[in-house]
């Protein structure tokens, strides 16, 4: 992510590396871990091509419907205000409604990029897991602790940047809420795919002016995402506090978990799932987070689960690279 290209990657509390950490053998607590995480490879995998066929197709039964309509009605709205943008460059206006087999055209060709489909079905899984902590916990997915604490701040960068990005999330909340995904609130490698989109069903020279306007437009470090992975690192060390999902909602603790992991946000997003339960706990390991933190955070995703036996054995360093050798984890 282009926003994150300032940011040094971290462990939160690098510092505090467990060096007692007991030595292992090389049996049960990484050999468990290690099936674990090939389990959750093959269930990771399968999403893209699945997302593909259940979207082309009606038989949801693969996934929810509400995760499914959500990730149509995102590349949809796409597809409009990409429209819109070649019809602007055309005539200085956008119409109503856009032809809607050219509409349906567009869409393909968006969904064509694999890193472009795992962004819209994390977006719709954070949604999804936002509103369900809202409802188990009462955290609000906009205005969490972690988030009044820093407007309260008395830097007045960090409270200001607090704002910002309290107003983006709400932003994104109401655009979640009506099943949108606005076009420069993309991550700028999916941004440059939805242009190529909209080149390949228009490569008239309209084309390269609404291309143009469109990147004159964007600005990466304004973004939502931009603006989580700029708050994290102007609180510093204190960013170890987004690790706790319930203190720091959904939205930041995936970015905190992303920059101190290694993890792309995707990626983290899904690790929250119940089928990734084991990459999550070695995740949050990897980026420093304390035993104590790790189990809580993995309880309150998946209190039907059992924390893994012999997971205090497990250190940062060994958990960054137990995570390395189980599978790059590109795009899902």
């Amino acid at each position: 992510m282009a926003a994150n290209a300032g940011l040094t990657m971290m462990r939160y509390g690098g510092a505090m590396i467990d060096a007692t950490s007991p030595s292992l053998d090389p049996a049960s607590p990484e050999q468990e871990l290690s099936a674990a995480l090939s389990r959750a490879d093959v269930v990771a995998d399968t999403v893209v091509p699945i997302l593909r066929h259940v979207l082309s197709n009606e038989d949801n039964s693969l996934f929810g419907d509400e995760i499914v309509a959500r990730i149509r009605g995102m590349i949809r709205h796409l597809s409009v205000q990409l429209l819109d943008r070649l019809a602007s460059a055309s005539n200085g206006t956008a119409p109503s409604q856009h032809e809607a087999d050219l509409a349906a055209q567009l869409s393909d060709h968006l969904l064509e990029s694999d890193g472009l489909v795992c962004h819209v079905h994390a977006l719709a899984l954070e949604y999804q897991l936002a509103e369900r902590l809202r409802s188990r916990f009462g955290v609000d997915p906009v205005l969490t602790p972690l988030l009044q604490d820093r407007i309260a701040s008395s830097d007045p960068d960090l409270a200001a940047l607090a704002m910002r990005f309290l107003a983006a999330q709400a932003r994104h909340g109401q655009s979640q809420g009506r099943m949108k995904l606005p076009l420069l609130e993309l991550p700028g490698d999916h941004l440059h795919h939805a242009l190529l989109a909209m080149q390949a069903i228009d490569p008239q020279t309209r084309a390269d002016a609404a291309v143009q306007g469109i990147r004159r437009d964007y600005d990466e470090a304004s973004t939502r995402l931009g603006l989580a992975s700029l708050l994290l690192a102007r609180m510093g060390a204190d960013a170890s506090e987004a690790l706790k999902i319930n203190h720091a909602g959904v939205a930041l603790f995936a970015s905190a978990l992303e920059i101190a992991s290694g993890l792309d946000r995707d990626s983290a997003i899904l690790a929250t799932h119940e089928t990734q339960a084991a990459r999550l706990a070695l995740a949050l390991r990897s980026a420093g987070a304390k035993l104590d933190v790790v189990r809580d955070q993995y309880l309150t995703l998946h209190s039907e689960l059992e924390f893994p036996e012999h997971f205090d054995a497990i250190g940062p360093d060994r958990a960054a690279a137990l995570l390395a050798s189980g599978s790059s984890f590109d795009g899902f």
